[in-house]
């Protein structure tokens, strides 16, 4: 079995939330007993940026592979295929003239009050749906808190 692991679950471990990291943690350890342990490169850029807060470029991206050694987790490149996967993905989000929450799925539309013109909100961008396509075309699970527009985009087993 692949589980591939979003950005906040990493980050959850890595800043040690107070009220995510041993759930995330729990998670990670359980999921590399059953299998593999995969991220995007998307989820790798991410994770750079909390690396170079406290180090140089060089020295980030090594203490991030230590990071990520430490935890058995692979980085697994993007194909043609997760970039045509997230791009169709995309568009039908995209297609939807609504805010949608995010808990509960309800649909709002928004008005200008000045010139009564219909406001369009994207709550996600496209790396989203690349971490998305890339977890559904390379793992059988996704281990994240994000988990509803996954679960609506994509084809892949997501565990919040």
């Amino acid at each position: 079995m692949i589980t591939s692991i979003d950005t906040n679950i990493l980050a959850d471990i890595l800043l040690k939330d107070p009220k995510f990291c041993e759930k995330s943690k729990e998670f990670v350890e359980s999921h590399g007993r059953l299998g593999s342990l995969i991220i995007s490169p998307i989820t790798y850029s991410e994770m750079v940026v909390f690396f170079l807060k406290k180090h140089d470029a060089k020295n980030a991206v090594s203490k991030l592979d230590e990071f990520l050694e430490d935890m058995n987790v692979q980085v697994s490149e993007f194909t043609k295929e997760d970039l045509i996967t997230s791009a169709e993905a995309w568009q039908k989000f995209t297609y939807f003239k609504h805010l949608t929450c995010p808990k509960c799925g309800a649909k709002n539309n928004f008005i200008c009050k000045k010139c009564k013109s219909q406001i369009f909100w994207r709550n996600h961008i496209i790396t989203d749906f690349l971490i998305g396509a890339h977890a559904q075309n390379h793992a059988n699970i996704l281990l994240t808190r994000d988990g509803g527009y996954y679960k609506k985009y994509f084809k892949v087993k997501v565990i919040p």
